[in-house]
């Protein structure tokens, strides 16, 4: 009884969370940019693809099937954060852009845009940068907070839908 009390106490919290507007203007004082190295002793490790994928096959045979657009196997390309070790971020006040390790560049513009299949708001919440991306059934929220009078970068990403959600936390330290 008392973990139903709590999922319900959880999804209330994630609802009204929902429900405050994002606001597309940088609170002052707040800037990403510069070079971040993972401090993998406070972070979560990259999630396992291979469990996700295999409770996927596991839904599947059991008549359960998602979207294929759903698969984990586009987790990390799709949040590219959760495998990072270190990002290259740049941010004026329309938007910024973020390098993943040497491969991956996104440009996250603030406000509503479309990326791909992707529909994403990205705005400030309580003093933190919130970004939420909708496709397919698939929701991922990645939310950006300073810590240490910016010398610390908390990146917490939830991602729904993928039939097991993904929940991390990553640490970055200022370089």
């Amino acid at each position: 009884m008392a973990a139903i009390r709590g999922a319900a106490f959880a999804l209330a919290l994630a609802l009204a969370g929902c429900a405050t507007p994002l606001d597309a203007r940088a609170p002052r004082g707040f800037d990403l940019t510069g070079v971040w190295a993972l401090d993998e002793a406070r972070s979560d490790s990259p999630p396992d693809l291979g469990a996700i994928r295999r409770q996927q096959d596991r839904d599947l045979v059991r008549g359960r099937s998602a979207e294929p657009s759903s698969s984990a196997a586009f987790l990390v390309q799709d949040f590219p954060v959760l495998a990072a070790t270190r990002l290259r971020i740049e941010q004026d006040a329309e938007s910024m852009g973020v390098r993943y390790d040497r491969d991956v560049y996104r440009d996250i513009s603030f406000g509503e845009r479309q990326r791909d299949f992707w529909t994403v708001y990205a705005g400030w919440r309580s003093g933190a940068l919130v970004v939420r991306s909708k496709r397919d059934g698939v929701v991922g929220t990645q939310t950006h907070a300073l810590e240490d009078h910016g010398g610390t970068l908390r990146i917490t990403v939830q991602v729904e839908g993928l039939g097991k959600d993904v929940q991390s936390v990553r640490v970055y330290r200022r370089r």
